[in-house]
Protein backbone atom coordinates (compact mmCIF):
# COMPACT_ATOMS: atom_id res chain seq x y z
CA UNK A 1 0.00 0.00 0.00
CA UNK A 2 1.63 3.28 -1.05
CA UNK A 3 1.32 6.39 1.35
CA UNK A 4 1.69 10.00 0.33
CA UNK A 5 2.63 11.82 3.58
CA UNK A 6 2.29 15.10 2.82
CA UNK A 7 2.98 18.50 5.16
CA UNK A 8 -0.44 17.57 6.65
CA UNK A 9 0.51 14.38 7.77
CA UNK A 10 3.77 15.78 9.67
CA UNK A 11 0.75 18.16 11.21
CA UNK A 12 -1.28 15.63 12.83
CA UNK A 13 1.72 13.51 13.65
CA UNK A 14 2.92 16.54 16.12
CA UNK A 15 -1.00 17.01 17.41
CA UNK A 16 -0.48 13.18 18.07
CA UNK A 17 2.82 13.38 19.69
CA UNK A 18 1.87 16.31 22.18
CA UNK A 19 -1.47 14.40 23.19
CA UNK A 20 0.12 11.49 23.87
CA UNK A 21 2.70 13.34 26.18
CA UNK A 22 0.12 15.25 28.05
CA UNK A 23 -1.39 11.27 28.58
CA UNK A 24 2.05 10.86 30.09
CA UNK A 25 2.19 13.55 32.37
CA UNK A 26 -1.28 13.05 33.24
CA UNK A 27 -0.12 9.26 33.95
CA UNK A 28 2.29 10.38 36.52
CA UNK A 29 -0.29 11.75 39.08
CA UNK A 30 -2.91 8.80 38.10
CA UNK A 31 -3.60 8.21 41.68
CA UNK A 32 -4.96 12.06 42.41
CA UNK A 33 -8.74 12.19 41.02
CA UNK A 34 -9.54 13.30 38.23
CA UNK A 35 -6.22 12.21 36.40
CA UNK A 36 -7.35 8.91 34.82
CA UNK A 37 -9.76 11.03 32.73
CA UNK A 38 -7.05 13.08 31.57
CA UNK A 39 -5.40 10.17 30.32
CA UNK A 40 -8.13 8.85 28.77
CA UNK A 41 -9.05 12.52 27.00
CA UNK A 42 -5.58 13.08 25.95
CA UNK A 43 -5.09 9.38 24.78
CA UNK A 44 -8.69 9.84 22.79
CA UNK A 45 -7.38 13.11 21.03
CA UNK A 46 -3.86 11.32 20.00
CA UNK A 47 -5.43 8.47 18.40
CA UNK A 48 -7.61 10.33 16.68
CA UNK A 49 -4.84 12.41 15.22
CA UNK A 50 -2.67 9.58 14.71
CA UNK A 51 -5.34 7.95 12.08
CA UNK A 52 -5.50 10.84 10.15
CA UNK A 53 -1.82 10.91 9.78
CA UNK A 54 -2.99 7.69 7.43
CA UNK A 55 -5.94 9.55 6.17
CA UNK A 56 -4.15 12.42 4.58
CA UNK A 57 -1.30 9.76 3.27
CA UNK A 58 -3.42 7.53 1.64
CA UNK A 59 -3.82 7.67 -2.33
CA UNK A 60 -7.53 6.54 -3.02
CA UNK A 61 -11.10 7.49 -1.36
CA UNK A 62 -11.66 3.74 -0.12
CA UNK A 63 -8.59 4.40 2.44
CA UNK A 64 -9.27 7.72 2.96
CA UNK A 65 -13.00 6.33 4.41
CA UNK A 66 -11.34 3.44 5.99
CA UNK A 67 -9.07 5.49 8.32
CA UNK A 68 -11.19 8.49 8.80
CA UNK A 69 -13.55 6.30 10.44
CA UNK A 70 -10.64 4.85 12.90
CA UNK A 71 -9.85 8.22 13.52
CA UNK A 72 -13.72 9.04 14.50
CA UNK A 73 -13.38 6.85 17.11
CA UNK A 74 -11.35 9.11 18.87
CA UNK A 75 -13.43 12.23 18.41
CA UNK A 76 -16.79 10.24 19.60
CA UNK A 77 -15.14 9.67 23.00
CA UNK A 78 -13.35 13.24 23.38
CA UNK A 79 -16.50 15.48 24.19
CA UNK A 80 -17.52 12.38 26.27
CA UNK A 81 -14.03 11.71 28.01
CA UNK A 82 -13.81 15.52 28.46
CA UNK A 83 -17.78 15.86 30.30
CA UNK A 84 -16.59 12.95 32.42
CA UNK A 85 -13.49 14.72 33.18
CA UNK A 86 -15.19 18.06 34.24
CA UNK A 87 -17.72 15.98 36.43
CA UNK A 88 -14.86 14.60 38.61
CA UNK A 89 -12.96 18.15 38.71
CA UNK A 90 -16.06 19.66 40.01
CA UNK A 91 -16.92 17.12 42.45
CA UNK A 92 -20.33 16.14 40.93
CA UNK A 93 -19.57 13.11 42.15
CA UNK A 94 -23.16 11.38 41.97
CA UNK A 95 -23.36 11.84 38.21
CA UNK A 96 -20.16 9.41 37.84
CA UNK A 97 -21.47 6.04 38.59
CA UNK A 98 -20.69 3.25 36.44
CA UNK A 99 -25.00 3.71 35.09
CA UNK A 100 -24.41 7.05 34.45
CA UNK A 101 -20.88 6.88 32.28
CA UNK A 102 -22.51 3.93 30.30
CA UNK A 103 -25.46 6.05 29.71
CA UNK A 104 -22.92 9.13 28.69
CA UNK A 105 -21.79 6.50 25.69
CA UNK A 106 -24.50 5.31 24.55
CA UNK A 107 -25.10 7.72 21.73
CA UNK A 108 -21.51 7.79 20.47
CA UNK A 109 -21.50 3.93 20.60
CA UNK A 110 -25.22 4.35 18.11
CA UNK A 111 -22.65 6.86 16.10
CA UNK A 112 -19.76 4.53 15.87
CA UNK A 113 -21.72 1.53 14.87
CA UNK A 114 -23.58 3.84 12.26
CA UNK A 115 -20.13 5.13 10.70
CA UNK A 116 -19.12 1.79 10.41
CA UNK A 117 -22.89 0.75 8.19
CA UNK A 118 -22.63 3.84 6.34
CA UNK A 119 -22.32 2.71 3.10
CA UNK A 120 -25.71 1.33 3.80
CA UNK A 121 -27.94 4.12 4.46
CA UNK A 122 -25.82 7.31 4.41
CA UNK A 123 -26.78 8.63 8.18
CA UNK A 124 -23.19 9.96 8.84
CA UNK A 125 -21.46 10.89 5.36
CA UNK A 126 -23.64 11.18 2.47
CA UNK A 127 -21.02 11.75 0.03
CA UNK A 128 -17.42 12.84 -1.00
CA UNK A 129 -15.48 14.65 -3.29
CA UNK A 130 -12.87 14.15 -5.26
CA UNK A 131 -9.26 13.86 -4.37
CA UNK A 132 -7.97 17.57 -4.54
CA UNK A 133 -4.53 16.22 -6.31
CA UNK A 134 -2.17 19.25 -4.79
CA UNK A 135 -2.86 18.46 -1.32
CA UNK A 136 -4.09 14.79 -1.70
CA UNK A 137 -7.19 15.67 0.35
CA UNK A 138 -10.85 15.49 0.23
CA UNK A 139 -14.07 16.60 1.79
CA UNK A 140 -16.63 14.42 3.54
CA UNK A 141 -20.47 15.72 3.18
CA UNK A 142 -22.40 15.21 6.59
CA UNK A 143 -25.45 12.96 6.91
CA UNK A 144 -28.67 13.81 9.42
CA UNK A 145 -26.83 11.60 12.22
CA UNK A 146 -24.01 13.01 12.16
CA UNK A 147 -25.44 16.18 13.01
CA UNK A 148 -27.78 14.75 15.46
CA UNK A 149 -25.66 11.96 16.63
CA UNK A 150 -22.18 13.25 16.63
CA UNK A 151 -22.54 17.39 16.91
CA UNK A 152 -25.36 18.09 19.16
CA UNK A 153 -24.80 15.62 21.47
CA UNK A 154 -21.20 16.73 21.68
CA UNK A 155 -22.16 20.80 21.98
CA UNK A 156 -24.89 19.30 24.46
CA UNK A 157 -22.20 18.04 26.55
CA UNK A 158 -19.75 20.63 26.10
CA UNK A 159 -22.76 23.30 26.97
CA UNK A 160 -23.41 21.55 30.58
CA UNK A 161 -19.75 21.08 31.65
CA UNK A 162 -18.99 25.02 30.90
CA UNK A 163 -21.88 26.01 33.56
CA UNK A 164 -20.44 23.60 35.82
CA UNK A 165 -16.84 24.54 35.22
CA UNK A 166 -18.22 28.35 35.37
CA UNK A 167 -19.71 27.47 38.71
CA UNK A 168 -16.69 26.48 40.17
CA UNK A 169 -14.52 28.99 38.93
CA UNK A 170 -16.73 31.60 40.67
CA UNK A 171 -17.11 29.67 43.64
CA UNK A 172 -13.47 28.44 44.05
CA UNK A 173 -11.82 31.45 42.71
CA UNK A 174 -9.34 32.42 45.54
CA UNK A 175 -7.37 28.90 44.69
CA UNK A 176 -8.48 27.35 41.63
CA UNK A 177 -8.95 30.49 39.17
CA UNK A 178 -5.86 29.90 36.78
CA UNK A 179 -6.40 26.26 37.08
CA UNK A 180 -10.41 26.75 36.07
CA UNK A 181 -9.44 29.38 33.42
CA UNK A 182 -7.31 27.27 31.81
CA UNK A 183 -9.17 23.65 31.83
CA UNK A 184 -12.39 26.43 30.18
CA UNK A 185 -10.25 27.67 27.77
CA UNK A 186 -8.34 23.95 26.92
CA UNK A 187 -11.98 22.67 26.66
CA UNK A 188 -13.93 25.04 24.77
CA UNK A 189 -10.82 25.98 21.75
CA UNK A 190 -11.23 22.55 20.10
CA UNK A 191 -15.17 22.65 19.77
CA UNK A 192 -15.09 26.46 18.50
CA UNK A 193 -12.43 25.89 15.87
CA UNK A 194 -14.28 22.64 14.79
CA UNK A 195 -17.56 25.36 14.35
CA UNK A 196 -15.37 26.61 10.85
CA UNK A 197 -14.58 23.15 9.74
CA UNK A 198 -18.59 22.00 9.93
CA UNK A 199 -20.00 25.55 8.46
CA UNK A 200 -17.08 24.89 5.27
CA UNK A 201 -15.15 27.41 6.02
CA UNK A 202 -11.56 26.35 5.59
CA UNK A 203 -8.52 27.89 4.16
CA UNK A 204 -7.45 24.05 2.73
CA UNK A 205 -10.23 22.06 1.54
CA UNK A 206 -11.39 18.97 3.24
CA UNK A 207 -8.52 20.14 5.98
CA UNK A 208 -10.15 19.54 9.02
CA UNK A 209 -7.91 22.21 11.89
CA UNK A 210 -10.38 20.80 14.98
CA UNK A 211 -6.36 18.65 15.86
CA UNK A 212 -4.78 21.84 15.32
CA UNK A 213 -7.13 23.17 18.13
CA UNK A 214 -6.94 19.71 20.40
CA UNK A 215 -2.58 20.26 20.20
CA UNK A 216 -2.72 23.90 21.39
CA UNK A 217 -5.52 22.06 24.57
CA UNK A 218 -2.75 19.69 24.73
CA UNK A 219 -0.36 22.49 25.24
CA UNK A 220 -2.26 24.35 27.78
CA UNK A 221 -3.14 20.96 29.93
CA UNK A 222 1.02 20.41 29.84
CA UNK A 223 1.57 24.22 31.20
CA UNK A 224 -1.26 23.33 33.66
CA UNK A 225 0.25 20.17 35.18
CA UNK A 226 3.92 21.36 35.10
CA UNK A 227 3.20 25.86 36.06
CA UNK A 228 0.11 25.62 38.26
CA UNK A 229 -0.24 22.14 40.09
CA UNK A 230 -3.00 21.25 38.47
CA UNK A 231 -3.46 17.72 39.21
CA UNK A 232 -1.45 17.53 42.31
CA UNK A 233 -4.18 17.58 44.60
CA UNK A 234 -7.83 17.10 43.99
CA UNK A 235 -9.74 20.35 43.89
CA UNK A 236 -12.50 20.07 46.28
CA UNK A 237 -10.37 18.55 48.77
CA UNK A 238 -7.75 21.50 48.30
CA UNK A 239 -10.27 23.62 49.38
CA UNK A 240 -11.77 22.07 52.15
CA UNK A 241 -8.26 20.49 53.82
CA UNK A 242 -5.22 22.85 52.97
CA UNK A 243 -6.92 26.27 52.55
CA UNK A 244 -9.20 26.31 55.92
CA UNK A 245 -6.53 24.31 57.98
CA UNK A 246 -5.80 26.16 61.07
CA UNK A 247 -2.38 25.05 60.83
CA UNK A 248 0.25 26.66 58.26
CA UNK A 249 1.31 24.63 55.30
CA UNK A 250 3.95 25.46 53.58
CA UNK A 251 6.28 23.29 51.03
CA UNK A 252 9.81 24.28 49.85
CA UNK A 253 11.88 22.68 47.09
CA UNK A 254 15.58 21.57 47.54
CA UNK A 255 16.45 25.25 47.50
CA UNK A 256 14.02 26.71 49.60
CA UNK A 257 11.63 28.14 47.05
CA UNK A 258 8.17 27.70 48.14
CA UNK A 259 6.17 26.13 46.01
CA UNK A 260 3.03 26.17 48.02
CA UNK A 261 1.49 28.30 51.06
CA UNK A 262 -1.30 28.30 52.51
CA UNK A 263 -3.16 31.10 54.37
CA UNK A 264 -2.62 29.85 58.23
CA UNK A 265 1.07 29.90 57.23
CA UNK A 266 1.37 33.39 55.96
CA UNK A 267 -0.74 34.21 59.21
CA UNK A 268 2.17 32.70 61.35
CA UNK A 269 4.82 33.92 59.70
CA UNK A 270 3.13 37.41 58.83
CA UNK A 271 4.28 37.42 54.72
CA UNK A 272 2.59 40.18 52.85
CA UNK A 273 0.39 37.73 50.99
CA UNK A 274 0.36 34.94 48.98
CA UNK A 275 2.30 36.01 45.83
CA UNK A 276 4.90 34.36 47.01
CA UNK A 277 4.89 31.36 44.96
CA UNK A 278 8.09 30.91 43.27
CA UNK A 279 10.16 33.17 46.22
CA UNK A 280 13.00 31.71 48.20
CA UNK A 281 11.68 31.48 51.62
CA UNK A 282 14.07 33.97 52.86
CA UNK A 283 13.05 36.52 50.58
CA UNK A 284 9.58 36.61 50.91
CA UNK A 285 9.20 39.22 53.13
CA UNK A 286 8.39 37.11 56.48
CA UNK A 287 8.15 39.12 59.44
CA UNK A 288 8.60 36.32 62.14
CA UNK A 289 12.26 35.83 61.37
CA UNK A 290 12.58 33.51 63.99
CA UNK A 291 9.67 31.18 63.17
CA UNK A 292 10.78 31.05 59.23
CA UNK A 293 14.34 29.99 60.66
CA UNK A 294 13.05 27.12 62.77
CA UNK A 295 10.68 26.14 59.64
CA UNK A 296 13.89 26.22 56.97
CA UNK A 297 16.64 24.13 58.33
CA UNK A 298 16.31 20.30 57.75
CA UNK A 299 16.97 19.19 61.06
CA UNK A 300 13.80 18.20 63.38
CA UNK A 301 12.95 21.39 65.73
CA UNK A 302 11.67 21.57 69.33
CA UNK A 303 8.54 23.60 69.99
CA UNK A 304 9.36 27.68 69.73
CA UNK A 305 8.09 30.30 71.58
CA UNK A 306 7.21 33.12 69.93
CA UNK A 307 6.18 36.53 71.16
CA UNK A 308 3.52 37.67 69.22
CA UNK A 309 2.78 41.39 70.45
CA UNK A 310 1.68 41.13 74.27
CA UNK A 311 1.00 37.21 74.25
CA UNK A 312 3.70 34.25 73.87
CA UNK A 313 2.86 31.88 71.09
CA UNK A 314 4.14 28.07 70.85
CA UNK A 315 4.72 26.66 67.67
CA UNK A 316 5.44 22.82 66.91
CA UNK A 317 7.20 22.85 63.01
CA UNK A 318 6.48 18.83 61.58
CA UNK A 319 8.37 18.42 58.76
CA UNK A 320 7.85 15.34 56.08
CA UNK A 321 9.92 14.79 52.89
CA UNK A 322 7.85 14.88 50.14
CA UNK A 323 7.65 11.49 48.08
CA UNK A 324 9.67 11.89 44.43
CA UNK A 325 11.23 15.28 45.07
CA UNK A 326 14.37 15.10 46.85
CA UNK A 327 15.11 17.70 48.83
CA UNK A 328 11.54 19.16 48.45
CA UNK A 329 9.42 18.98 51.96
CA UNK A 330 6.09 19.84 53.52
CA UNK A 331 6.08 21.74 56.60
CA UNK A 332 3.25 22.09 58.50
CA UNK A 333 3.44 25.07 61.59
CA UNK A 334 1.10 23.96 64.58
CA UNK A 335 -0.13 26.45 67.16
CA UNK A 336 -0.30 24.80 70.55
CA UNK A 337 -0.29 27.34 72.81
CA UNK A 338 -3.60 27.11 74.07
CA UNK A 339 -2.52 23.40 74.71
CA UNK A 340 0.22 24.26 76.16
CA UNK A 341 -1.49 26.32 78.60
CA UNK A 342 -4.08 24.32 79.26
CA UNK A 343 -0.79 21.41 80.75
CA UNK A 344 0.81 24.62 82.78
CA UNK A 345 -2.91 25.00 84.66
CA UNK A 346 -3.76 20.90 84.51
CA UNK A 347 -0.02 20.40 86.17
CA UNK A 348 -0.54 23.62 88.56
CA UNK A 349 -4.40 22.53 89.39
CA UNK A 350 -2.81 18.90 90.16
CA UNK A 351 -0.39 20.84 92.51
CA UNK A 352 -3.09 22.60 93.79
CA UNK A 353 -4.87 19.66 94.77
CA UNK A 354 -2.06 17.61 96.12
CA UNK A 355 -1.14 20.34 98.37
CA UNK A 356 -4.76 21.00 99.26
CA UNK A 357 -5.19 17.24 100.06
CA UNK A 358 -1.66 17.36 102.38
CA UNK A 359 -3.35 20.36 104.20
CA UNK A 360 -6.60 18.55 105.16
CA UNK A 361 -4.77 15.70 106.11
CA UNK A 362 -3.13 18.14 108.43
CA UNK A 363 -6.29 19.95 109.06
CA UNK A 364 -7.91 16.57 110.18
CA UNK A 365 -5.03 16.35 112.46
CA UNK A 366 -5.16 18.88 114.54
CA UNK A 367 -8.58 19.04 114.25
CA UNK A 368 -8.88 15.89 116.02
CA UNK A 369 -6.35 17.04 118.93
CA UNK A 370 -8.54 20.53 118.95
CA UNK A 371 -11.99 18.74 119.86
CA UNK A 372 -9.90 15.52 121.98
CA UNK A 373 -8.28 18.50 123.72
CA UNK A 374 -11.47 20.63 125.44
CA UNK A 375 -13.06 16.93 125.50
CA UNK A 376 -10.89 15.49 127.77
CA UNK A 377 -10.88 18.49 129.86
CA UNK A 378 -14.64 18.43 130.37
CA UNK A 379 -14.83 14.55 130.38
CA UNK A 380 -12.01 14.21 133.39
CA UNK A 381 -12.98 17.78 135.66
CA UNK A 382 -16.59 16.58 134.96
CA UNK A 383 -15.13 12.75 136.68
CA UNK A 384 -13.58 15.06 139.51
CA UNK A 385 -16.86 17.03 140.32
CA UNK A 386 -18.85 14.02 140.42
CA UNK A 387 -16.34 11.49 142.50
CA UNK A 388 -14.83 13.90 144.98
CA UNK A 389 -15.74 16.54 148.08
CA UNK A 390 -14.40 19.46 146.71
CA UNK A 391 -14.17 23.45 148.80
CA UNK A 392 -16.01 25.72 146.45
CA UNK A 393 -12.92 27.57 145.48
CA UNK A 394 -11.46 24.77 143.51
CA UNK A 395 -15.26 23.84 142.40
CA UNK A 396 -15.73 27.25 140.63
CA UNK A 397 -12.06 26.75 139.30
CA UNK A 398 -13.19 23.31 137.46
CA UNK A 399 -16.47 24.71 136.24
CA UNK A 400 -14.73 27.49 134.83
CA UNK A 401 -12.13 25.11 133.18
CA UNK A 402 -15.39 22.95 131.67
CA UNK A 403 -16.93 26.24 130.86
CA UNK A 404 -13.88 27.47 129.14
CA UNK A 405 -13.34 24.36 127.22
CA UNK A 406 -17.10 23.60 126.09
CA UNK A 407 -16.96 27.51 124.55
CA UNK A 408 -13.58 26.19 122.57
CA UNK A 409 -15.17 23.36 121.08
CA UNK A 410 -18.36 25.17 120.11
CA UNK A 411 -16.34 27.59 117.95
CA UNK A 412 -14.43 25.56 116.18
CA UNK A 413 -17.63 23.56 115.42
CA UNK A 414 -19.82 26.93 114.90
CA UNK A 415 -16.18 27.89 112.29
CA UNK A 416 -17.06 24.38 110.35
CA UNK A 417 -20.95 24.81 109.85
CA UNK A 418 -19.87 28.27 108.62
CA UNK A 419 -17.15 26.87 106.06
CA UNK A 420 -20.17 24.75 104.76
CA UNK A 421 -22.71 27.67 104.73
CA UNK A 422 -20.25 29.39 102.68
CA UNK A 423 -19.09 27.07 100.43
CA UNK A 424 -22.93 26.30 99.96
CA UNK A 425 -23.84 29.80 99.29
CA UNK A 426 -26.34 29.43 102.35
CA UNK A 427 -24.54 32.75 104.14
CA UNK A 428 -26.69 35.61 103.13
CA UNK A 429 -25.83 39.61 104.12
CA UNK A 430 -28.34 41.34 106.56
CA UNK A 431 -27.92 44.93 106.17
CA UNK A 432 -29.17 47.10 108.75
CA UNK A 433 -28.53 50.16 110.69
CA UNK A 434 -25.30 49.74 112.83
CA UNK A 435 -23.25 52.04 115.09
CA UNK A 436 -19.59 50.89 114.73
CA UNK A 437 -17.86 52.57 117.05
CA UNK A 438 -20.85 50.50 119.28
CA UNK A 439 -19.49 47.08 117.56
CA UNK A 440 -15.71 47.98 118.39
CA UNK A 441 -16.69 48.30 122.25
CA UNK A 442 -18.50 45.52 121.99
CA UNK A 443 -15.25 43.47 120.73
CA UNK A 444 -12.90 45.36 123.12
CA UNK A 445 -14.51 44.43 125.65
CA UNK A 446 -14.91 40.64 125.27
CA UNK A 447 -10.82 40.69 124.43
CA UNK A 448 -10.18 42.36 127.62
CA UNK A 449 -10.05 39.14 130.18
CA UNK A 450 -7.94 37.23 127.84
CA UNK A 451 -5.26 39.75 127.32
CA UNK A 452 -4.88 40.53 131.17
CA UNK A 453 -4.77 37.01 131.42
CA UNK A 454 -1.87 37.01 128.81
CA UNK A 455 -0.25 40.36 130.07
CA UNK A 456 -1.29 42.03 126.96
CA UNK A 457 -2.06 45.87 127.06
CA UNK A 458 -5.15 46.21 124.74
CA UNK A 459 -6.01 49.89 123.39
CA UNK A 460 -9.08 51.38 120.94
CA UNK A 461 -8.84 54.09 118.62
CA UNK A 462 -11.79 55.33 117.11
CA UNK A 463 -11.55 57.28 114.13
CA UNK A 464 -15.37 58.32 113.90
CA UNK A 465 -17.64 60.73 114.39
CA UNK A 466 -21.48 59.87 115.93
CA UNK A 467 -22.43 60.48 112.21
CA UNK A 468 -19.71 58.73 110.93
CA UNK A 469 -20.07 55.23 112.90
CA UNK A 470 -23.60 54.99 112.15
CA UNK A 471 -23.59 52.97 108.55
CA UNK A 472 -26.36 50.32 106.78
CA UNK A 473 -23.82 47.20 106.60
CA UNK A 474 -24.18 43.26 108.79
CA UNK A 475 -23.50 43.75 111.75
CA UNK A 476 -22.99 39.81 112.46
CA UNK A 477 -20.11 39.85 110.06
CA UNK A 478 -18.10 43.02 111.24
CA UNK A 479 -18.76 41.61 114.79
CA UNK A 480 -17.25 38.09 113.60
CA UNK A 481 -14.30 39.71 111.39
CA UNK A 482 -13.07 41.85 114.12
CA UNK A 483 -13.32 38.92 116.79
CA UNK A 484 -11.71 36.41 114.45
CA UNK A 485 -8.91 39.06 114.04
CA UNK A 486 -8.56 40.82 117.69
CA UNK A 487 -8.48 36.36 118.82
CA UNK A 488 -5.53 36.01 116.80
CA UNK A 489 -3.56 38.59 117.31
CA UNK A 490 -4.06 37.73 121.22
CA UNK A 491 -3.33 33.98 120.53
CA UNK A 492 0.11 34.60 118.72
CA UNK A 493 0.89 37.56 120.97
CA UNK A 494 3.04 36.59 123.77
CA UNK A 495 2.95 39.98 125.21
CA UNK A 496 3.56 43.09 124.04
CA UNK A 497 0.39 45.33 122.77
CA UNK A 498 -2.50 45.23 120.84
CA UNK A 499 -4.20 47.78 119.18
CA UNK A 500 -8.15 47.85 117.62
CA UNK A 501 -9.20 50.69 115.50
CA UNK A 502 -11.05 51.95 112.18
CA UNK A 503 -10.91 55.25 110.33
CA UNK A 504 -12.84 56.96 107.70
CA UNK A 505 -11.17 56.50 103.92
CA UNK A 506 -12.97 58.18 100.67
CA UNK A 507 -14.48 54.91 99.56
CA UNK A 508 -15.23 53.60 102.92
CA UNK A 509 -14.66 52.59 106.31
CA UNK A 510 -10.89 51.21 107.55
CA UNK A 511 -10.37 48.72 110.45
CA UNK A 512 -7.14 47.01 111.69
CA UNK A 513 -5.78 45.14 114.51
CA UNK A 514 -2.46 45.51 115.46
CA UNK A 515 -0.01 43.43 116.95
CA UNK A 516 3.65 42.67 118.91
CA UNK A 517 3.26 38.98 118.29
CA UNK A 518 5.66 36.94 116.13
CA UNK A 519 4.92 37.84 112.78
CA UNK A 520 4.41 36.30 110.01
CA UNK A 521 7.45 34.70 107.97
CA UNK A 522 7.46 36.40 104.48
CA UNK A 523 7.20 32.81 102.72
CA UNK A 524 3.85 32.71 104.17
CA UNK A 525 1.98 35.47 103.85
CA UNK A 526 -0.28 34.85 100.27
CA UNK A 527 -0.75 31.77 102.09
CA UNK A 528 -2.57 32.80 105.36
CA UNK A 529 -6.32 33.75 104.25
CA UNK A 530 -6.72 30.38 102.95
CA UNK A 531 -8.30 27.54 105.15
CA UNK A 532 -6.41 25.01 107.50
CA UNK A 533 -3.78 27.49 107.36
CA UNK A 534 -1.99 29.19 110.47
CA UNK A 535 0.95 31.22 108.23
CA UNK A 536 3.36 28.39 108.98
CA UNK A 537 2.54 24.80 109.32
CA UNK A 538 4.82 24.49 112.64
CA UNK A 539 2.30 27.32 114.62
CA UNK A 540 -0.73 24.84 114.43
CA UNK A 541 1.59 22.33 116.66
CA UNK A 542 2.46 25.52 119.17
CA UNK A 543 -0.78 27.02 119.36
CA UNK A 544 -4.62 26.66 119.45
CA UNK A 545 -7.05 27.04 116.20
CA UNK A 546 -7.84 24.93 113.46
CA UNK A 547 -6.71 27.46 110.98
CA UNK A 548 -10.20 28.87 109.89
CA UNK A 549 -10.45 32.24 111.29
CA UNK A 550 -8.73 34.22 108.96
CA UNK A 551 -10.64 32.53 106.19
CA UNK A 552 -13.53 33.16 107.64
CA UNK A 553 -12.64 36.90 108.25
CA UNK A 554 -12.04 36.98 104.27
CA UNK A 555 -14.91 35.54 103.14
CA UNK A 556 -16.95 37.87 105.26
CA UNK A 557 -14.87 40.92 103.97
CA UNK A 558 -15.55 39.76 100.62
CA UNK A 559 -19.50 39.53 101.40
CA UNK A 560 -19.89 42.91 102.00
CA UNK A 561 -17.56 43.96 99.16
CA UNK A 562 -14.49 45.01 101.21
CA UNK A 563 -10.89 43.28 100.65
CA UNK A 564 -8.48 42.42 103.25
CA UNK A 565 -4.74 42.58 103.80
CA UNK A 566 -2.03 41.72 106.44
CA UNK A 567 1.69 43.64 107.04
CA UNK A 568 3.79 42.11 108.86
CA UNK A 569 7.68 41.35 110.09
CA UNK A 570 8.66 38.19 111.88
CA UNK A 571 9.41 38.45 115.06
CA UNK A 572 7.92 42.16 115.20
CA UNK A 573 4.16 41.68 115.00
CA UNK A 574 1.41 41.93 112.30
CA UNK A 575 -1.32 44.32 111.10
CA UNK A 576 -4.46 43.06 109.51
CA UNK A 577 -6.50 45.63 107.82
CA UNK A 578 -9.84 45.49 106.52
CA UNK A 579 -12.47 48.01 104.53
CA UNK A 580 -15.82 47.81 103.85
CA UNK A 581 -17.65 50.22 101.88
CA UNK A 582 -20.59 52.76 102.88
CA UNK A 583 -24.04 52.16 101.24
CA UNK A 584 -26.63 54.62 101.48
Amino acid sequence: MIQFFTIYSLFFLVTALVSFFGAFLAWQRRNVKGALEIVWLMIASGAGAFWLIFETAAPTMAEKIFWSKMEFLGGISVPVLYFIFILRFTGKEKFLSKKHIFSYFIIPIITFVLMLTNESHNLIWSGYSSIYADTNLMEYYHGFFFWVGYVAYSYFLLIIATIHLFRFILLHKKSFRTQGWIILIGGVLPWSVSIFYLLGINVTPGMDITPASITISGILMIYAIFHTRFLDLAPIARETLFETLQDGILALDEQNRIQDVNEAAVKYLRMPGKNIIGLYAAEAGALSTALLDESIKEELSEPVEIQDGYSLKTFRIIKQPIHDQPGSRLIVIRDISDSVIRQKELIKAKEKAEESDRLKSEFLANMSHEIRTPMSGILGFTELLRELKLPEDEQQEYLAIIEKSGTRMLNIINDIINISRLETGLININLSEVNINEQLDIVFKSLKAPAKEKGIKLTLKKGLSADEAVIFTDKEKICSILTNLANNAIKFTPSGSIEIGCGQRPDGIEFWVKDTGIGIPEDQKEFIFERFRQGSEYVAKNYEGAGLGLFLAKSYVELLGGKIWAESKEGKGSTFFFTIPCPE
